[in-house]
């Protein structure tokens, strides 16, 4: 039998910001080690986020904080992929783009020729995507959003001029 007086077990886990890019938008550099918390929660607590998280929809549990940017992991290492960021996947189409206009070299051992109706493809895949998550993002990531289709669209616009 429990006692009334038995406080709730407390448990420690390390929150590792894997991120491309730093709380400000600064890409990290390869030197750079990731930010590393500590947080310790009761078990309490825990049950309520994962139930407040499990059963509302994904923008009332971040509304009401529940969710986080930072993934929390009981060990360190785990055979579970990590889960597709948002950013990470604009990031990527961004990539495409600079490597159709010749900004960026491909990855080795590839040729991609310099393709301006690809690259306008990708930035107008990229600008409806914006329309259509418009309202579900959160403010860093409509920001990045917005930033990232302005340098893609002053890139293409440098390129075409290269170009003619």
């Amino acid at each position: 039998m429990s006692s009334d007086n038995e406080q709730p077990k407390e448990k420690t886990f390390q929150v590792v910001d894997k991120r491309r890019f730093d709380s400000s938008g600064h890409e990290r550099t390869a030197d750079s080690t990731p930010t590393s918390h500590s947080v310790t929660a009761s078990s309490a607590s825990l049950a309520t986020a994962a139930k407040q998280t499990t059963t509302d929809s994904p923008s009332s549990a971040m509304q009401s904080g529940a969710a986080s940017q930072f993934t929390i992991k009981d060990s360190p290492q785990t055979d579970e992929p990590e889960p597709v960021a948002f950013t990470s996947f604009v990031m990527s189409l961004a990539t495409q783009v600079l490597v159709q206009l010749g900004e960026m070299p491909p990855p080795s051992g590839m040729e991609i020729p310099l393709d301006l109706e690809a690259a306008r493809q990708t930035i107008d895949i990229m600008t409806m995507l914006q329309r259509r998550t418009r309202g579900n993002l959160s403010a860093e990531e409509a920001h990045f959003m917005e930033e990232v289709l302005h340098s893609l669209r002053v890139s293409y616009i440098n390129a075409k001029k290269k170009a003619s």
